[in-house]
């Protein structure tokens, strides 16, 4: 029961939490238990909780300088650019990467949640691409106007 518990609480933790989170459980010797018991690998517990990290630092900036994801993850900024690369290749984001600036441009990202707050984030992001398109056709009609009118 104890351990049941336990794996809960590490299942809530890569759902919304942070490394950090995932530290403070691994430091409680009575929850680590549930990496034998399940036959979970740490380490590979570990480098995804990293990426997941990565991933939500990336769901609220399209651009994180190098020492926030070094501090985030815990990491040296040397290291930044091999964690980019990994959450790149696993699909979990898409980034372009300014070595000259030491930052971190998000293009997309996956989301670890999709609740009100997602939903209220992609209304605005459909909004605003709405009005781009009604700015592109009216500049489009407007153009027409004008070849029509030589």
């Amino acid at each position: 029961r104890k351990t049941e518990s336990a794996l809960y609480d590490l299942l809530k933790i890569f759902m919304e939490g942070k490394l950090q989170d995932y530290r403070d459980f691994t430091a409680m010797p009575d929850k680590m238990t549930v990496f034998g018991t399940f036959k979970l690998n740490e380490d590979e517990c570990m480098r995804n909780m990293c990426l997941l990290s990565l991933v939500s630092l990336a769901s609220e900036h399209e651009e994180i300088p190098y020492s926030a994801i070094a501090s985030t993850l815990n990491i040296e900024e040397d290291d930044v650019e091999r964690w980019v690369i990994r959450a790149v290749g696993s699909g979990l984001m898409d980034a372009k990467m300014d070595q000259l600036r030491k930052v971190v441009l998000v293009e997309r990202c996956a989301v670890r949640q999709f609740g009100t707050k997602e939903w209220t984030a992609l209304k605005h992001r459909l909004d605003k691409w709405k009005a781009n398109v009604k700015g592109v056709l009216d500049a489009l009609d407007k153009s027409g106007a004008v070849a029509d009118g030589q």
